[in-house]
């Protein structure tokens, strides 16, 4: 049996033997200043220059503009959802919680990859003065449809899902998918 044996405590992370601890001089205060900077690392998923995504949209090979995207949160599925669900009131009284009359998934999906563009992007490309002027839009998230064709958009929708730990192919080491790949199919 070997004596760099590791083990996990509570966290998860990896610790070594208190013997062996003692003898490398590592504190116990050292271990929890080090599980907190990965919790702190953890939490800055959405600014993490490693996760966030380059998405470049092309036509016939010719690029036409390329938006940074980020992981999503639970509570960024959640608002989007409720954005995206219009509520009609209760038929068995006034007093009971609005049920749910219709949702809209397109609007859904641009709320998505809206919420998951860098602010600079949000403002650069969805919020754009000259495209919402041109196209009459008043939210910013309804220029995703304008500026995307179907495939585009579930492609960047997919990308977004994967980067956020939700998408199918999510840890493989699959060949990567392009724009042109969905509007393949």
């Amino acid at each position: 049996m070997s004596n760099e044996k590791e083990i996990k405590d509570i966290t998860g992370l990896t610790t070594a033997p208190d013997e062996e601890i003692k003898t490398k001089g590592i504190s116990k205060k050292e271990r929890e200043i080090d599980l907190t900077a990965a919790l702190l690392e953890a939490a800055e998923f959405k600014t993490s220059e490693d996760l966030i995504v380059d998405a470049e949209i092309k036509r016939n090979e010719k690029p036409l503009f390329s938006v940074r995207v980020h992981p999503i949160s639970e509570k960024d599925i959640k608002n989007a959802r409720k954005q995206a669900t219009s509520f009609t009131a209760n038929p068995n009284g006034r007093k009971l919680p609005p049920i749910e009359k219709e949702f809209d998934s397109a609007k859904f999906n641009s709320l998505i990859i809206y919420l998951a563009t860098v602010e600079e992007d949000q403002h650069k490309i969805w919020n754009n003065a000259a495209l919402k002027e041109k196209y009459g839009l008043i939210q910013p998230w309804e220029s995703v449809d304008a500026l995307l064709m179907f495939g585009e958009k579930q492609w960047l929708l997919d990308t977004v899902l994967d980067i956020s730990g939700m998408g199918e192919d999510y840890g493989s080491d699959e060949e990567e998918k392009t724009p042109e790949d969905y509007a393949k199919n």
